[in-house]
């Protein structure tokens, strides 16, 4: 298939399986995943790898320091979510977060949806325990089931197909609903390697694209420089987001950003730091300081959410105030570093949902079930999240 042609400095889609891989899924039958991989190998792209192409070109203006990008959704995609629903929420709740940081964001605003793909989770504990029963975690849509029966969790290579044919639909209804306006792009975390290998296409200039998105990241937990994920994503020229978070070194993230891009083209990389409230101060000036020196041609963003993460008993527990602080400090900390805040990576939902505590939301941990639908990590309602939008206007201004 074409997934065996190699590039000029000798990359080939198929490469990262000679490197360690992390946070993927044991198929049991080998000879199934290897026809769901074929399946897809000749499969419709996802998104057409021009699209890609003019996120790079907005990605290039963020890269030197022109503009802004809001990016956010879902934080796991669900095989049960309506599509027309979906799309319609989050173009709704993209334009109304947009027409509050439009005005002071400059040109270009950059939108770009978690969406039409992100279907895999990596967990930090391989397995769950309810009631001395122990079962594989849950590892999103794509991989396994969430209901807690074995069956369920089983890991599943058929899965795959289901979420590319909702991802193809999505997709093509989430450029409908903005035919003729400022696109939304797609993107999600590289996460389940087999199905990202499956959907690369080479271009007439022997480029290599990931079709499974226009915006491709690479995890906190998966950015090992030897591993998988950073071997696969290092050969795509779609733009790649590297998320970044405390245990991070300056030294670590200098040779990532080589390995990932030793080219150092504008708009290649977007660094993703998902510090948490109470370490952004300490961890983020040495790291945005390391790579202006270096003259690293990177657009530098932040996730407020997944640092910002505690538990109450088996429940995720996510507070807005931590998060407008970890957003205060993010852009605090650009502007003493001169660099250029390039934008916020947001979990969020345009459903009236009580997973974050604070602002429009639930007010104490005891309202969290009042309307809990994530799949896994809590999400800004719509409230919360426009304004989140306006907050980040008034730091802009």
């Amino acid at each position: 298939m074409s997934a065996t042609l190699v590039s000029n400095d000798g990359w080939y889609p198929a490469g990262w399986r000679g490197h360690p891989a992390r946070q993927m899924p044991d198929y049991a039958d080998g000879n199934a995943l290897a026809a769901v991989e074929t399946r897809l190998s000749n499969a419709a792209p996802v998104v057409r790898s021009e699209d890609s192409a003019r996120l790079r070109e907005a990605m290039a203006e963020l890269a030197a320091g022109r503009g802004f990008l809001l990016q956010g959704g879902d934080c796991a995609e669900s095989f049960d979510d309506p599509v027309a629903e979906q799309v319609a929420g989050i173009v709704g709740l993209f334009d109304a977060m947009a027409e509050r940081l439009r005005s002071v964001a400059g040109v270009p605003l950059v939108q770009v949806a978690r969406i039409a793909g992100q279907f895999a989770k990596p967990r930090s504990d391989t397995a769950e325990t309810h009631e001395g029963v122990t079962l594989p975690a849950y590892r999103g849509d794509i991989i396994n089931g969430m209901a807690f029966d074995a069956a369920a969790r089983v890991a599943d290579p058929m899965r795959m197909i289901r979420a590319h044919m909702q991802s193809v639909g999505t997709a093509a209804s989430l450029a409908a609903a903005r035919d003729g306006n400022v696109p939304i792009f797609t993107s999600h975390e590289a996460l389940l390697l087999p199905y990202e290998e499956a959907l690369a296409r080479r271009d007439a200039g022997g480029r290599w694209w990931a079709t499974s998105g226009h915006m491709l990241w690479l995890g906190d937990r998966t950015r090992q420089i030897d591993g998988s994920h950073v071997e696969y994503l290092r050969g795509i020229e779609n733009v790649v987001g590297v998320k970044c978070g405390p245990t991070v070194s300056s030294d670590e993230l200098l040779r990532l950003v080589e390995r990932l891009d030793p080219r150092n083209r504008p708009g290649k990389l977007v660094l993703i730091g998902r510090f948490g409230a109470r370490k952004i101060g300490d961890v983020l000036p040495p790291l945005m300081r390391a790579l202006r020196l270096a003259g690293r041609s990177i657009v530098w963003t932040v996730d407020p959410m997944h640092g910002n993460t505690s538990m109450s008993g088996k429940r995720k527990v996510r507070r807005l105030p931590d998060i407008l602080s970890e957003i205060d400090a993010f852009f605090a900390i650009a502007r003493s570093e001169d660099v250029h805040g390039g934008g916020v990576h947001l979990e969020m939902s345009a459903r009236d949902v009580t997973e974050c505590i604070g602002g429009r939301g639930p007010a104490s941990i005891d309202e969290l079930e009042k309307n809990w639908q994530t799949a896994c990590d809590p999400r800004l309602n719509a409230g919360q999240a426009i304004d989140l939008a306006a907050h980040v206007a008034d730091l802009l201004a």
